[in-house]
């Protein structure tokens, strides 16, 4: 599945480079948004049949901060289809992980990989100006109002 994925993201135009996430490989590669852009990166496990695609939003959360964001965080995946946000409270990082499974060697085809990162990646455009406004100390109530979910 790793082959399939950085053949989709090449030829679908993204950057991409080779890394490693947890010790396991990956490709790297970057989003541009409507308002800012960040890093993503595909997490291919062949043996499993599962491929995780995920956003690394580039959202610094003050410790005094990180109750509210982990709050809208559970408030936005009660409302999600899509994936979820991923909130580490003690180091503040931010990500958004959506995943696909395939059963019994079903092939990853373009059109599954194409889902999987444009569902990402808009989802988080979407999103990503409620955990900015939250982070810097915005109120939670008004982030939910302005996502556009």
């Amino acid at each position: 599945m790793f082959a399939e994925m950085l053949a989709f993201l090449s030829a679908d135009g993204w950057p991409v480079r080779p890394g490693t996430y947890d010790g396991l490989p990956c490709i790297e590669t970057r989003f541009v948004g409507t308002d800012l852009a960040w890093d993503c990166r595909a997490r291919p496990y062949d043996p499993f049949g599962q491929v995780a695609f995920e956003s690394v939003l580039p959202v610094p959360v003050p410790a005094s901060h990180r109750a509210a964001v982990a709050d809208l965080v559970v408030r936005t995946n009660w409302r999600l289809l899509t994936g979820a946000f991923q909130f580490d409270p003690d180091t503040g990082d931010l990500a958004f992980r959506s995943m696909v499974f395939l059963s019994h060697g079903a092939p990853l085809t373009g059109e599954l990989c194409r889902g999987l990162v444009y569902g990402n990646v808009l989802t988080v455009d979407r999103c990503v100006a409620a955990f900015v406004a939250t982070a810097a100390g915005g109120e939670v109530g008004a982030a939910i109002r302005d996502l556009a979910l």
